[in-house]
């Protein structure tokens, strides 16, 4: 080879140092003839990240509000949900809500879920038999799944079976999920809430809290 290198055999040799840079030590052989000869005074290239785990899950939709309201003179009771529920024969004034509270698992690990409420019905509306009840639902699907062996989850296996009916609130806290995925497709749920209100129910604004607590599995 020639002492002087031409710009074609530069331009070649500054792409071979990108290629070093960025993917790794490349070495050329030849079985014969003319070599690359010289040593890198570095003879590795290292690209490093650091990818922090995160398990998080977040409250999108956090507030169901049913208003003020009372319950018909005439009726025993007045029946209340957050997908609708509203009969105006029993029910007077009160809000109708069509929006359960939504969970959202924003991280980047699967979890699994517990929840909580820190009122019993009868604490929160009481009166004669009130109900205080959720229900869960994948607001996207496939949000939530089941544990198998390996700590594999799939989807919708074996749901916990307040998904398919209201159940009474929990002051301890339960499993609502066992598998809560954290793709951008299939991460959120709804707990859609409902109360039935007694004719003899407490009166004055009445307040319930929930609380979902995530475990990394």
């Amino acid at each position: 080879m020639g002492e002087d290198l031409s710009n074609k055999t530069l331009a070649i040799l500054l792409a071979v140092s990108v290629v070093i840079s960025l993917g790794g030590l490349i070495v050329f052989l030849t079985s014969g003839g003319e070599q690359l000869t010289g040593a890198a005074i570095s003879p590795t290239a290292i690209a490093r990240i650091n990818i922090t785990a995160r398990a998080s899950i977040n409250w999108t939709v956090y507030t169901i509000d049913w208003g003020t309201g009372f319950v018909n003179e005439t009726a025993q009771y007045c029946l209340l949900n957050s997908e609708g529920e509203n009969n105006a024969a029993n029910c007077s004034n009160f809000t109708t809500v069509t929006q359960g509270l939504r969970l959202e698992n924003d991280g980047n690990r699967r979890v699994s879920v517990n929840l909580s409420s820190n009122v019993t019905p009868a604490e929160f509306i009481g009166g004669t038999d009130p109900w205080f009840q959720w229900k869960i639902n994948n607001s996207e699907t496939d949000a939530c799944g089941d544990v198998g062996p390996g700590i594999t989850c799939t989807p919708n296996a074996s749901l916990p079976n307040f998904y398919d009916a209201y159940y009474t609130v929990s002051t301890a806290a339960i499993e609502i999920c066992p598998c809560f995925f954290f793709g951008n497709d299939n991460d959120t749920m709804d707990v859609n809430l409902q109360v039935k209100v007694p004719s003899d129910s407490y009166t004055g604004e009445r307040e319930a809290t929930l609380t979902a607590i995530a475990t990394v599995i």
